[in-house]
């Protein structure tokens, strides 16, 4: 195998899903696995539906889910299209620029290069040629598609003209996708296409032919909806006597409901999923198995990113839809979460808590850091599970203490136990503080669980925490105390 260059080729028109980032992790993988190169390349030449910020989202989520890049964008190129942000990574490489809008004396070179070996021609049909053309085939119930007028016209380069394609007739054409095997056209299925326009911008099929050739790309991965292209893109290769990549075309993502993943369709971008609390090590885990599996026999699931790169392999894709199911994200989430070591998890935890405007002494966080990471699935449960520790104000939803045969008056006599009990320990420690509390709801004759409820949306103001006594011990006896005082003069008599 020659060396192994893969790129992501993302446009900058929306936030991508990821679903559509699914694709970076692939060429990704596969490239590290072949000791080969990852390149990203950003075509922007859809110049009506570019959103701003788009392409700093790319750059930055790639970095955020620790896809390196080998070659991409420079901070000069950046610049130049306007895109100058202070911390703008300087990728750069041999084969720039990596923004296709830098690039169009590059695709009218090449454009006048097919023209000259007759496989292109330039067109001035006007707009209101082509409408009309259009309205007269579909009256004859014909396919509508360019009818091939100015093949023969010579139209001269200083008129304002569209370059197209001279597309063969009557011509079978196949290839081997490395995930579906031979795929076969008994005749093409397209008219004689654009290739440049009059602007100067080249279309899609002229551009990501001419960008994989430069940039040497050996593998490309892309989406099936792209297969009914890939015979242009063929045709092409072969017009300029260059040698067309191994495609791989990869299966839809599609959600629970079986309809496919787009950005149009609500689904969840990288960012989104960050905020949402996911770590990036899952994003990538999870992701990658859409479609994927390691081999027959292996039922893993988690996975380190250097595990990944060796276990990848194309025969592991399977050609049909994969389903994006979050329940089973969130799972592996909490796997991952528990994998890590205290230290790193109380280091995640600390951009959520400044989000939710939770701080907490440092020293508190550290003693409940090991319960709380044994309970959460993503990193936003964290800071409401330790909120109670701050100084602001509990809201307390004392009918949450009501249950299992617990009225008003039956609360007030356990929170007033408690109190008696928490005051004459000499020491407010874990130990200490399970015996006494468990000695009032047997004095009550009440199970521990109703009665500890009660003392937990006492002093937290919720039902879920972490382990109530650990909770007490690190919140301090003073503050135990205070809330629960507080708490009698709330609970009715």
């Amino acid at each position: 195998m020659t060396e192994v260059r893969t790129r992501f080729a993302p446009s900058p028109t929306g936030f991508q899903h990821l679903g559509g980032f699914r694709t970076a992790f692939f060429a990704y993988l596969f490239a590290k696995k072949h000791g080969g190169k990852f390149l990203l390349r950003i075509e922007d030449t859809d110049r009506e539906r570019l959103v701003p910020g788009s392409i700093r989202f790319i750059i930055e989520e790639l970095g955020w889910l620790g896809i390196s890049i080998d070659e991409g964008p420079s901070r000069a190129e950046l610049k130049e299209i306007g895109e100058d942000w202070n911390d703008a990574p300087n990728l750069g490489g041999e084969c720039g620029p990596y923004i296709q809008s830098l690039r169009l004396p590059r695709y009218k070179e090449v454009a006048d290069l097919l023209i000259e070996k007759g496989f292109a021609y330039r067109c001035d049909c006007t707009a209101e040629m082509l409408e009309r053309e259009r309205a007269e085939q579909m009256a004859r119930r014909e396919l509508p598609g360019y009818s091939g007028y100015c093949r023969t016209r010579n139209v001269p380069a200083d008129k304002p003209h569209v370059v197209r394609f001279k597309m063969p007739t009557k011509r079978a054409l196949s290839f081997v996708d490395a995930i579906r095997g031979r795929v076969n056209w008994d005749t093409i299925p397209l008219r004689d296409t654009v290739l440049l326009k009059s602007s100067g911008f080249p279309m899609y099929h002229l551009a990501v032919v001419v960008d994989d050739h430069d940039m040497r790309i050996s593998h490309v991965f892309r989406g099936i909806e792209w297969l009914s292209t890939a015979p242009i893109h063929l045709l092409l290769y072969e017009a300029l006597g260059w040698e067309p990549p191994v495609f791989a075309h990869m299966p839809l993502v599609n959600g629970t409901d079986g309809k496919k993943l787009s950005k149009r369709t609500g689904a969840l971008n990288a960012r989104q999923v960050r905020e949402m609390g996911y770590l990036p090590e899952t994003v990538l885990n999870f992701v990658s198995l859409i479609g994927w599996a390691p081999g027959e026999g292996s039922n893993q699931e988690i996975f380190t990113r250097d595990e990944l790169v060796k276990a990848f392999s194309l025969e592991g894709i399977n050609p049909a839809s994969g389903v994006f199911d979050i329940t089973k994200m969130e799972w592996m989430n909490g796997m991952y979460i528990r994998n890590l070591s205290v230290g790193e998890f109380i280091e995640r935890c600390q951009p959520y808590l400044a989000q939710a405007a939770v701080s907490v002494p440092a020293d508190q966080f550290a003693a409940l850091a090991p319960h709380v990471q044994e309970r959460v699935k993503t990193m936003i449960e964290v800071a409401p599970m330790v909120d109670f520790l701050t100084d602001k104000p509990l809201n307390r939803e004392l009918n949450l203490m009501f249950n299992k045969g617990i009225d008003g008056p039956k609360a007030r006599e356990i929170v007033t136990r408690s109190v008696a009990a928490i005051e004459a320990l000499p020491e407010f420690t874990v130990d200490a503080i399970d015996q006494a509390l468990r000695g009032v709801a047997t004095e009550l004759g009440l199970k521990p669980g109703p009665a500890f409820g009660v003392l937990r949306v006492a002093v937290t103001g919720k039902t879920v925490t972490p382990p109530l006594f650990e909770s007490f011990a690190v919140l301090g006896k003073d503050k135990v105390l205070s809330r629960l005082r507080e708490t009698l003069d709330l609970i009715p008599q």
